[in-house]
């Protein structure tokens, strides 16, 4: 698995075979960034659920200002630290998602991607989410394409889905009033 466009092209990124982490696919990393052009550029962007971090590092690699990544697994840790190395504006983290939530971080982010197991209580968690992340972010939630996600949470509604096979990206915003 590579970066697939910016300063940081075809930087290899190390991940594990796990039957439980899933990269995201590059042609789902490729159309959340065409889809978000002009937004990563100089933004704070969360990777959360992060696995090996390469959605974060594709954020890196196009200009994004800083890249947190979050994630609770010590494997996952280690390969973020791995693919980061010698990067600046990277901050790891190991954590439970939702008791990141209380972060300060979560005041600051411009730009944020979520990508939990499909196994995920999509639902509760983002409800709680929603309530505490920026306003002015735009979310992209990736899931399972038989796990629907709502509309609206809290006064963030989607702005956009798309398919990919078995997997669905959908947008949130705040529209302005």
């Amino acid at each position: 698995m590579r970066v697939i466009a910016g300063k940081l092209k075809y930087k290899k990124l190390y991940y594990k075979k796990n039957p439980f982490l899933r990269p995201t696919r590059s042609i789902v990393r490729k159309s959340f960034f065409d889809t978000m052009m002009g937004l990563i550029e100089g933004s704070v962007f969360l990777d959360l659920f992060a696995g090996s971090g390469s959605v974060g590092m594709e954020a890196l690699s196009r200009g994004a200002k800083k890249v947190v990544f979050v994630d609770n697994s010590k494997d996952s840790i280690s390969l973020i630290n791995r693919n980061t190395k010698g990067i600046d504006n990277v901050e790891v983290i190991r954590s439970d998602a939702e008791r990141f939530l209380d972060s300060e971080i979560m005041k600051v982010v411009d730009v944020v991607y979520i990508d939990p197991p499909y196994e995920f209580d999509f639902d509760g968690f983002l409800d709680k989410f929603f309530s505490k992340v920026n306003r002015n972010a735009i979310v992209c939630v990736e899931h399972d394409i038989r796990t629907p996600l709502r509309e609206s949470f809290n006064d963030f509604k989607r702005i956009k889905s798309r398919k990919f096979g078995k997997n669905t990206l959908d947008y949130y915003g705040v529209e302005d009033e």
